[in-house]
């Protein structure tokens, strides 16, 4: 499946964001969210993601965030909206992106572009047609913060959110159910994978892990020891492609040369957070570290759709 210049900058893009994007609903501030409605700090991640949605039923919840079991958001999210609002989870989420990130780049070089580089990318987003990708739509419907840092996080979680959606949408079209799909990547992502914690966060036992294993054996898509055959990896790659497509239209908007300063800035970002220890560049979601190089912006010039 051939891919466009603006969907390579998509999954570019992707791989430079992700650590800092996803660093930010678990820093001590997001975790003090949760924890002074009387929830464990480690809830941040579920209950400030799921905010932009409002008080959506469990069930909606788990089918947008598609990898997460309904069991653990019924036990988490009710209980959450009883203790605070979505909106005020927003506000609260906002505020702890705003001083965690001026503690944790108190002194980076990039400080002063943040306010540019978070309304160019605001004005990017407002602009995206979410139809049918629930995640993307709720972040862009949510009120842009005034806070650079803060007003710069929502758009690139926005962008995360159009991203996944897309790559749900992949997976559903791939009949890959979502324990299925988990296995998938493990294999597929190999050591950008931190298999553990995947597996702990989305309670995913031995017996439903080797249950789908077979599931995946009996479609030729896993070796009977659990490595993806051809056509497994091809299944995969497929995917991934797909999603680079559905997630390209941003950067079509962007062009060349500013998508090639966001990747930039955005790498540096997170590059900044692995370097110290503050997050670890071997993630749950498979995301490679270092992010893809785009060679120059002349090299993949941004063509728009046809």
């Amino acid at each position: 499946m051939t891919t466009s210049p603006a969907a390579q900058w998509g999954h570019a893009y992707w791989a430079a964001a992700e650590p800092f994007t996803i660093a930010a609903l678990f820093t001590p501030e997001a975790g003090a969210v949760t924890e002074g409605v009387g929830l464990p700090a480690r809830a941040a991640y579920l209950v400030l993601r799921a905010a932009p949605l409002g008080v959506a039923h469990p069930a909606v919840v788990t089918s947008a965030f598609h990898g997460f079991p309904r069991t653990t958001i019924e036990r988490l999210l009710p209980a959450a909206w009883e203790a605070i609002s979505p909106a005020d989870a927003v506000v609260a989420t906002h505020a702890a992106v705003a001083t965690s990130s001026a503690r944790q780049f108190a002194d980076h070089p990039g400080n002063p572009r943040v306010s540019s580089m978070a309304a160019m990318l605001a004005e990017v987003v407002a602009e995206l047609d979410t139809s049918g990708r629930p995640l993307a739509a709720a972040n862009q419907a949510v009120d842009p913060p005034t806070e650079p840092w803060a007003r710069l996080w929502r758009a690139m979680n926005t962008l995360r959110e159009y991203r996944g959606d897309a790559h749900i949408a992949a997976l559903v079209a791939a009949d890959l159910d979502t324990v299925e799909a988990q296995v998938v990547m493990a294999d597929w992502a190999g050591e950008r994978l931190h298999l553990d914690r995947l597996r702990e966060s989305r309670s995913l036992t031995d017996e439903i892990w080797l249950a789908a294993r077979a599931r995946l054996h009996q479609r030729e898509l896993l070796t009977e020891q659990g490595s993806l055959t051809s056509a497994g990896r091809e299944c995969r790659d497929q995917i991934e492609a797909a999603t680079d497509i559905a997630s390209a239209r941003p950067f079509d908007r962007l062009g060349a040369d500013r998508s090639w300063e966001l990747w930039q800035f955005v790498g540096d970002l997170s590059s900044a957070l692995i370097d110290t220890g503050r997050m670890i560049a071997v993630t749950p979601v498979g995301a490679p570290w270092p992010p893809p190089s785009p060679r120059t912006p002349r090299d993949l010039a941004v063509v728009p759709h046809a």
